[in-house]
C-alpha cells in the first residue's frame, strides 16, 4: 500500500513544485485519491518552518488575502483558486491543475536539436498572449497586477492556450522572505528590496516581466545573466539577439528599459506587436499548439537518438560561475553596496544573473569556512550501460568554482579519523555510506578509516555522490543543486517499488526530485525511460513505458 500524506482534506499524490517558503503539490479530494479519475488540484503550502517565528503572522496574511483576491478574479487564462485556507497550522491556496508545459520545460525541450532556444516566432505568440492576459488583469475592477511571472508559472496547454498561475501571491510575501533565488531574475529591477507597488509602476514592473520571459525564452538565459556576461557600468538592457526579428528585439528593448516610464504604457500595444500578424487568439493558440508539438516531437527524437548512441541525452546549460565581488554586482545595481541587509543582498545577486547566488546565502548563513587540507572531491563514475545525466549535471555545475570563490561548496577536510562529517544546504538530507542509510545531515558518523561510497538524497535536490577517504576523517559540505520540478503535461507516470523515500526516480535519464514511491509524476504523452538509482548496487535500474493522455498514469513498477 502506497503511503497517503493529507494536508487540510487534500490528499495530496506528488511535488509540483518546491519554493523558498512554499511548496506545490498535486492533491485530490480523499474520495477521489483511489481512483483514476477525478479532478485534480495543485495546492501551495506556506512551509511555516521556513519563515522566521517573527514575520509569520505577517507573511501568512499577506499570502492568504493573495488568496482571496485570486479567488473572485473569475478570468479566462488565470488560474483558478479554489480553496483558501488560513489556518496557522496548514496554510495554503489550492488551485485548479492545469495539465501543460511550463516556459522552462517548454525551453528545455526547444534545446532538443543543439539550439540555444524557442523559436522566436513561437515565442512571440506566447508573448502576445501573456500580454493579453496581463492587460486584461490591469483592466479589471479593481485591477490584479501578477507581479511574480516566472517560467514556473506560464503554463501551455496542449491546446495552445496560455494559462497565467499565481498572480499576485509570489509578490505579497516577497518583502517580508527569502525567495529562491530564480525567481528574482524575472523582476523588475525598481523592486529588488522594495515593497509591493501599485498604479503605474506595478504594471511597468509586470511588462518588465514579460520581457524577461521573452528573452529567457529566445535567448535560453534571464535578461540579468545577458547583462554580466558583457561591460558593466550601470543597469542596462541586455544586449539584443541577432537570431530574432527585429520587432521582437524592438519589443524586448522597451519592456527591458531600466527605467520603469520608458517601458509601454499599457500590455494592450504589445500584443499586435508580438504576435508576428496573428490577429485573433483562436489563431494564436492553433500556432501554438502547432508549435508544441513540433517542439515535443524533436525532444522524443533527440532522447531516443542517445538511448541509441549510449550518449547522454542534453543537459540544461548550467548558470555562468560570475564573481561574487561587491563592486561588480554594485555595477549592475546601483545602491546594492546600500543594501546591508542579509536577504536584500542575496536577492540583489539572484537578480544581477549570478549562478553562485546560493553560495552568498551559505556564506551568510555559515560565517568562515572551517580550516583543514581541502581536496577536490571525486565523482563516482557511472556503471552500467546507462549514465544518470545528474552527476554530469552536477560536474558542470561546479566546474567553474574554485575552493577561493566558494569556501562553502562540496569540500573534504581533515578531521577525526574513520569520522564522516556531512552538512548540506539545506539541512535534512538522507546520507548513504557504502549502499547503508546512515542517518540525515547535519551528521556526524563513525565509519571507520578507508574508502567509502557516499550519496546525499534530498527531494526536490539533485543526489550528490562522491568517493571519500575518511582515514584521516572527513568533512562534507555540500549546497545541495535544486531540481526543477518535473514538466507539466497530459500524462503521468506512476512509479512504485518496495522501499518507501529511498531512491531517487529519473525520467528519460533526468532527475526528477522526486523519491519513489510517487503516484503522479507529471509528464509528456509518448515513450520514456523510467527508472530509480539504487545507492547500494551504485546503478539505475529503468523500465521503458508508453504514457497516454488522460487523467489514468502509465505504471513504472520496480521490485526493490
Amino acid at each position: 500500500m502506497l503511503p497517503s500524506l493529507q494536508i487540510g482534506g487534500y490528499v495530496v499524490e506528488g511535488l509540483l513544485g518546491p519554493g523558498g517558503v512554499t511548496e506545490t503539490y498535486l492533491a485530490r479530494l480523499p474520495e477521489d485519491a483511489a481512483k483514476a479519475s477525478g479532478q485534480l488540484f495543485a495546492l501551495k503550502r506556506l512551509r511555516q518552518d521556513r519563515i522566521p517565528e517573527a514575520a509569520f503572522a505577517e507573511v501568512a496574511q499577506r499570502f492568504v488575502a493573495a488568496g482571496r483576491r485570486l479567488a473572485d478574479f473569475h478570468r479566462p487564462g488565470f488560474g483558478k483558486v479554489l480553496d483558501v485556507s488560513a489556518d496557522p497550522s496548514a496554510t495554503f491556496i489550492v488551485t485548479e491543475y492545469v495539465a501543460g508545459h511550463d516556459l522552462a520545460r517548454l525551453l528545455d525541450m526547444s534545446r532538443a536539436e543543439g539550439r540555444t532556444g524557442a523559436d522566436p516566432g513561437l515565442a512571440g505568440l506566447i508573448g502576445a498572449e501573456i500580454a493579453r492576459l496581463l492587460q486584461m488583469g490591469h483592466a479589471a475592477k479593481p485591477s490584479l497586477t501578477h507581479l511574480g511571472l516566472a517560467p514556473q508559472n506560464v503554463i501551455v496547454t496542449d491546446e495552445g492556450e496560455v494559462v497565467l498561475l499565481d498572480a499576485g501571491i509570489a509578490a505579497a510575501s516577497r518583502s517580508l522572505t527569502e525567495q529562491p533565488a530564480e525567481r528574482w531574475w524575472f523582476v523588475a529591477p525598481e523592486l529588488v528590496g522594495a515593497a509591493v507597488p501599485g498604479g503605474r509602476l506595478a504594471v511597468a514592473a509586470d511588462l518588465y516581466s514579460l520581457g524577461a520571459l521573452l528573452y529567457f525564452l529566445v535567448a535560453g538565459q534571464s535578461p540579468g545573466q545577458a547583462t554580466l556576461a558583457g561591460p558593466v557600468g550601470g543597469p542596462v538592457s541586455p544586449p539584443e539577439l541577432p537570431a530574432v526579428p527585429p520587432k521582437l528585439n524592438a519589443a524586448l528593448r522597451s519592456l527591458l528599459t531600466p527605467r520603469p516610464e520608458d517601458r509601454p504604457e499599457s500590455a494592450a500595444a504589445l500584443v499586435d506587436r508580438l504576435s508576428g500578424g496573428v490577429d485573433s487568439v483562436r489563431k494564436r493558440q492553433r500556432r501554438i499548439a502547432e508549435g508544441l508539438r513540433k517542439a515535443e516531437k524533436e525532444a522524443r527524437e533527440a532522447a531516443a537518438r542517445a538511448r541509441e548512441t549510449g550518449a547522454s541525452p542534453p543537459i540544461k546549460v548550467p548558470l555562468p560561475a560570475d564573481s561574487l565581488a561587491e563592486d561588480a554586482l554594485s555595477r549592475a545595481i546601483p545602491g546594492l553596496g546600500r543594501r546591508r541587509n542579509r536577504w536584500r543582498v542575496w536577492a540583489a545577486a539572484a537578480f544581477a544573473g549570478v549562478g553562485v547566488a546560493a553560495a552568498i546565502v551559505s556564506l551568510a548563513l555559515s560565517g568562515a569556512s572551517r580550516p583543514g587540507r581541502a581536496n577536490p572531491a571525486r565523482v563516482e563514475p557511472p556503471t552500467g550501460d546507462r549514465r544518470p545525466t545528474a552527476v554530469q549535471a552536477d560536474r558542470e555545475a561546479s566546474v567553474a568554482e574554485s575552493d577561493e570563490e566558494a569556501p562553502s561548496r562540496e569540500r573534504v577536510l581533515s578531521h577525526l579519523a574513520g569520522h564522516l562529517v556531512a552538512e548540506t544546504v539545506p539541512p535534512g538530507a538522507t546520507v548513504w555510506v557504502d549502499g547503508v542509510v546512515r542517518g540525515t545531515t547535519f551528521a556526524d558518523i563513525v565509519v571507520g578509516p578507508g574508502s567509502h561510497r557516499v550519496v546525499l538524497t534530498l527531494p526536490s535536490h539533485r543526489m550528490f555522490r562522491d568517493i571519500v577517504d575518511t582515514s584521516r576523517g572527513a568533512i562534507i559540505r555540500r549546497n545541495l543543486v535544486p531540481v526543477p520540478p518535473p514538466g507539466r503535461g497530459s500524462g503521468f507516470v506512476r512509479v512504485e517499488c518496495q522501499t518507501v523515500g529511498k531512491f531517487p526516480i529519473l525520467i528519460d535519464d533526468e532527475e526528477t526530485g522526486l523519491l519513489c514511491p510517487s503516484l503522479r509524476v507529471p509528464t509528456t504523452v509518448g515513450k520514456h525511460m523510467v527508472g530509480i538509482y539504487l545507492p547500494g548496487a551504485r546503478r539505475v535500474v529503468s523500465v521503458d513505458i508508453t504514457v497516454e493522455a488522460g487523467a489514468r498514469p502509465a505504471l513504472a513498477k520496480f521490485s526493490k
